[in-house]
């Protein structure tokens, strides 16, 4: 069935000028500047023919996934392979926060790197290990959300409250520090699905963001993450229903401070899961148009905040011949679209490796890695794109200064000057001078 694969992708291969050239320059403008070094001597005097050179050691740009399956393998040597894959690539990790997992006994809270073990719920404490470990930059998901209640929890509204206001304080003061990134809001939208739910708080969007708002730092990345239907299927310009939402908590002054948009090419078809390619080619012109993909993002751009793709399943369709170079050519394709947003900040793979899914998702065969840890083509190419084409590298002699365009993010610089070599770390940001002085004697 080469033809379907062929013809999944063909908005993105048929190259419109307009788009290409909104993601070349999109990429060029938003993801790269201009950086001066000034070469001196020890009393602060610009030299002359210091050798430079200098490479990016870590994007700005976060580029991650969930890291639920952290210590989740049968064996030491597996443990080890996940760990040094998803480092080899990436530079933030998504730390679980679900009710049920964290709190599956009222006032028993697995925070601790040694809590009990729990298949998919690594403890907090210990993929921030982890995240010390390769510097990844975590992300917690997430403070509410309607489909994970721990099954104790009162069904009275009024009685459910006092537990989620000790929820949210519990890890305000536990992790607000340590964690920036907060998915506060799960799914929102797919809340009309699941109206039996009657003990959260009323207007319980609004309630959330009020309550996170009073105790993590003002420098908290609070997100509102909604779904692939509510997003990118059900996009009808301002009348969106996602869009009508956050427009409401922007004009009742409780903005998110950041929108997350989730990105699963998977169907439930009747009601049932669905790992047929079927579906994705039914709804190619609503997913897999770059155009209308652009048109999202402009739409949720106008309020002003930072955007991220906050999860994402590209399956290894098995009907279709070639899958996993479909999954690895949709990727790059994605990646870049999204990379060359202005107001995109993040992008997150979901489920890293095979077998690691959650329930019937480990059909799909979605993950970087395969079952046995080995990289697929889709993790060779997200590698690629990170560390060759969106990488950062030169040399050159310094007539008293050197310049480079280089993308954001940390570098480490050496510099020889006679016969005197020394390393400096630099950060080049967005918002930042792009003038640094290196002391070379």
């Amino acid at each position: 069935m080469h033809e379907t694969y062929r013809e999944l992708l063909s908005s993105f291969e048929c190259r419109d000028p307009e788009v290409e050239d909104r993601i070349t320059s999109g990429i060029h403008q938003h993801r790269q500047g201009w950086a001066r070094l000034q070469c001196v001597d020890s009393e602060g005097k610009a030299v002359r023919g210091a050798r430079v050179s200098g490479r990016l050691v870590r994007h700005d740009f976060l580029f991650g996934a969930n890291a639920f399956m952290l210590d989740g393998y049968d064996t030491p040597e597996k443990n080890e392979a996940y760990e040094q894959a998803f480092g080899g690539v990436l530079n933030s990790a998504v730390v679980p926060f679900f009710w049920s997992g964290l709190e599956p006994e009222p006032g028993k809270l697995r925070f601790a790197a040694d809590s009990p073990k729990m298949y998919r719920r690594p403890a907090p404490d210990r993929v921030l290990d982890f995240c010390d470990k390769y510097d990844l930059t975590p992300k917690g998901h997430c403070l509410f959300w309607h489909s994970h209640l721990p099954e104790w929890l009162p069904q009275n509204r009024t009685e459910a409250l006092p537990y989620l206001r000790r929820r949210f304080q519990q890890i305000a003061e536990r992790y607000g520090r340590r964690i920036k990134y907060w998915d506060v809001f799960n799914e929102p939208m797919e809340k009309r699905f699941m109206a039996h739910v009657q003990n959260l708080p009323e207007d319980c969007v609004y309630w959330a963001f009020n309550e996170a708002k009073a105790l993590f730092p003002a420098e908290s990345r609070l997100i509102l993450n909604e779904a692939q239907t509510g997003v990118w299927r059900e996009y009808y310009g301002e009348l969106s229903n996602f869009y009508l939402l956050v427009q409401n908590l922007v004009l009742r002054g409780m903005s998110p401070r950041g929108l997350g948009f989730q990105y699963h090419l998977f169907f439930y078809e009747n009601g049932i899961f669905s790992n047929s390619v079927q579906p994705l080619s039914r709804e190619k012109n609503l997913l897999l148009d770059p155009k209308r993909l652009l048109a999202v993002m402009d739409l949720y751009g106008r309020f002003g905040l930072p955007l991220n793709i906050s999860e994402i399943t590209l399956p290894t369709y098995q009907e279709v011949a070639g899958g996993e170079q479909f999954q690895a050519d949709l990727l790059r394709e994605l990646y870049r679209l999204w990379f060359s947003h202005p107001q995109m900040e993040a992008i997150y793979w979901w489920n890293f490796a095979d077998g690691g899914a959650h329930g019937d998702e480990g059909k799909l065969l979605g993950g970087l890695l395969d079952a046995e840890l080995k990289p697929k083509l889709s993790y060779l190419v997200l590698k690629q794109l990170i560390q060759e084409e969106w990488g950062t590298r030169f040399e050159m002699e310094a007539d008293r200064e050197a310049r480079f365009h280089g993308f954001y993010g940390r570098y480490e610089i050496t510099t020889e000057y006679k016969g005197i070599v020394k390393t400096h770390a630099i950060h080049l940001g967005k918002a930042a001078s792009g003038d640094f002085t290196l002391k070379v004697t």
